[in-house]
């Protein structure tokens, strides 16, 4: 009997802090003048804008398993959006959640097709990544990214396994433009020495950031000219 009214009181004694604890939480999210910032509110919608914290790629994660969260997401921080049905080739070949984008944060891409979740994070890896890295290294911004396309019903070169990009679960990426003029191209620029192959290798990985596998010149000559980033089953950064 004492040994339960010993666990009794032990139990009392933590309930009364947990209520006090879930109280102040959801008072704390909730209370119109809660000093908590969107980007650490995890009841507030991904603002792809926001300063990046430690629970951003739990939101965007949230944003794209639903492609009326991530259209919205997208239309915040790239212009314009054009939302496109499937396209449905095979159950191996597709684009589904399929949007259509020529600029970003600041700097316009060629025309791309692809998946939203893949175009979001193409637009926050800009904004977060490439353009403060483009001002800190180069002394301007980038005012175009050059890539390779997204779509391509193919298999992996070498293999008999599906490519990501026949989903349009990838994007590749070529070179940049710059408003002072500069065209960086990874093909010419990735041995290149001093403030330029330091963009390159900042931009590469700031991208592993947002994607879960990213592949440079560094991985094999494949990739001599280009960044190949998706979202499939494996991680890497190379």
């Amino acid at each position: 009997m004492q040994r339960r009214n010993r666990i009794g009181w032990w139990l009392g004694g933590l309930f009364l802090p947990l209520v006090a604890l879930a109280f102040a939480t959801t008072t704390l999210l909730y209370h119109p003048q809660t000093p908590l910032p969107a980007e650490w509110n995890p009841t507030r919608p991904l603002d792809p804008t926001a300063p990046s914290t430690r629970i951003t790629e739990w939101k965007l994660a949230r944003a794209v398993a639903d492609p009326q969260l991530c259209t919205a997401a997208l239309g915040r921080i790239a212009m314009p959006v054009v939302t496109l049905p499937p396209q449905e080739t095979d159950d191996q070949c597709h684009i589904r959640n399929r949007v259509q984008l020529s600029e970003l944060a600041t700097a316009r891409v060629a025309a791309l097709e692809t998946r939203c979740d893949i175009a979001l994070r193409l637009a926050m890896w800009e904004h977060h990544g490439l353009q403060p890295t483009a001002q800190a290294l180069l002394g301007a911004e980038i005012t175009r990214i050059h890539h390779f396309g997204s779509y391509s019903c193919r298999t992996i070169a070498g293999s008999s396994r599906m490519s990501q990009h026949a989903t349009a679960n990838a994007l590749d990426i070529s070179g940049f433009d710059l408003a002072n003029g500069q065209k960086i191209r990874l093909r010419n620029d990735w041995q290149d020495t001093g403030n330029t192959a330091e963009f390159l290798r900042s931009a590469r990985d700031s991208a592993c950031q947002w994607f879960r596998m990213v592949l440079s010149p560094d991985y094999n000559a494949a990739h001599y000219d280009h960044f190949h980033m998706d979202q499939g089953r494996w991680s890497g950064c190379r």
